[in-house]
């Protein structure tokens, strides 16, 4: 007779038991770290509007506006950049420049200007090139981050 070979069943769920929980401890770290790299993707995106809005501002010579996309205030559905108008809203005639859309679950996204809580402006001119102020992105976590935009339009990132 042969030896057998194979697994027997007692080995068999052992080895699964051991796997689940192997799983069950790397789920907890691994949503962290999802969290986490959304925090720094919506930064990486905020910084890339802005220092476009101050690019777009002085190459078509005009003073432009970037808002939220809906009138709550909720910067964290994204923004939008036209050309600024006297009540610095968006409305269905203005020349919208671009708009940027974003899906980050469970992310805060709000603005404290020195102007406004409601826009950032971007003037044609270097020495008013931006509305000052900064950005606070906040995760269900608790993570923190703080994106200061100077009025030169330069964006620094504070943990």
């Amino acid at each position: 007779m042969r030896g057998m070979q194979g697994l027997t069943l007692l080995e068999l769920i052992c080895t699964l038991i051991l796997l689940a929980l192997l799983f069950l401890l790397s789920v907890p770290s691994g949503l962290s770290l999802f969290n986490k790299n959304q925090l720094q993707v919506a930064e990486d995106e905020i910084s890339t509007a802005i220092c476009y809005a101050r690019k777009m501002a002085l190459l078509l010579d005009a003073r432009l506006a970037l808002t939220p996309i809906d009138d709550s205030g909720d910067w964290s559905k994204g923004m939008l950049l036209f050309v600024d108008n006297k009540k610095h809203k968006y409305h269905q005639g203005d020349k919208l420049l671009h708009q940027w859309k974003w899906h980050f679950r469970g992310l805060q996204i709000s603005w404290k200007g020195f102007q406004s809580n409601s826009y950032l402006l971007f003037a044609n001119n270097l020495n008013h090139a931006a509305t000052s102020g900064h950005f606070d992105l906040l995760t269900v976590e608790s993570n923190h981050a703080k994106l200061v935009v100077n009025r030169f339009g330069r964006v620094v990132s504070q943990p």
